[in-house]
């Protein structure tokens, strides 16, 4: 039986997946398909805390949300001969710009949001919920379907942190096609316009674009999804 683990997104519980869980279930009817839980993670015990969740993660085919497809990609960095092939949806690969990587979240946007989750939690995580379903036609409907995990404050703090230095760029270059990246054209935390840095750091990587949907796209548009998933394992077995 063929594995496909999904990972849900930052502060983001399992249940987020069921759209898109349900749509590669019909797509891929001889694979195994279920979304798992983020461990609690952080930059000082990353090694550890991805060797834990390895272990717990059935061989196969990864496919991760936001944060789940960044540590998705350094899950396969890690274990490339348990992991072979990952999916990215709406995630970017390194979430805060750098000096050499424009296209994402400035800087001090980032930093006001770790400060703002630092000091009131729950109003700043409702305002997440927003972000994550702005440029939708159905957002308030989308954001009713957002699933919270059960981490407590501390932890979703040291994940949002960890989500601020990842950067997997480096594996996107010296092996892009073994991934396949999703991403929204109305995505307000990852622009979409990375896609040209994208191609040109890993030329050939493997690049899907949904031209109406939001970063909540695997609750958007799960069986779109699922069907450009299905095409790049297929192509991939070839």
């Amino acid at each position: 039986m063929n594995n496909l683990s999904l990972l849900p997104g930052w502060a983001q519980a399992a249940a987020s997946m069921q759209p898109l869980t349900a749509a590669l279930g019909e797509e891929l009817p001889g694979w195994q398909v279920a979304a798992h839980e983020l461990p609690a993670v952080q930059m000082s015990s990353l090694e550890t805390d991805l060797s834990e969740l390895a272990e717990r993660l059935p061989p196969g085919v990864l496919v991760g949300w936001s944060l789940g497809g960044m540590l998705a990609m350094q899950l396969q960095r890690r274990f490339p001969e348990r992991y072979r092939q990952v999916v990215t949806i709406a995630s970017n690969a390194c979430f805060v710009a750098r000096e050499d990587w424009p296209e994402a979240m400035a800087t001090a946007t980032f930093k006001a949001f770790l400060n703002d989750f630092r000091l009131q939690p729950d109003k700043t995580l409702k305002r997440f919920a927003l972000l994550v379903t702005q440029g939708s036609d159905q957002a308030r409907s989308l954001s009713r379907m957002l699933s919270w995990d059960q981490a407590d404050e501390e932890q979703r703090l040291h994940a949002l942190a960890l989500l601020g230095v990842l950067d997997h760029r480096s594996a996107l270059k010296n092996n892009p096609t073994a991934s396949l990246h999703c991403l929204a054209a109305r995505d307000a935390l990852v622009p979409v316009a990375l896609a040209d840095h994208l191609r040109t750091l890993a030329p050939g990587v493997r690049l899907v674009v949904h031209g109406q949907a939001s970063h909540a796209l695997p609750l958007e548009q799960p069986v779109w999804l699922a069907a450009r998933i299905g095409e790049f394992l297929e192509a991939r077995d070839a």
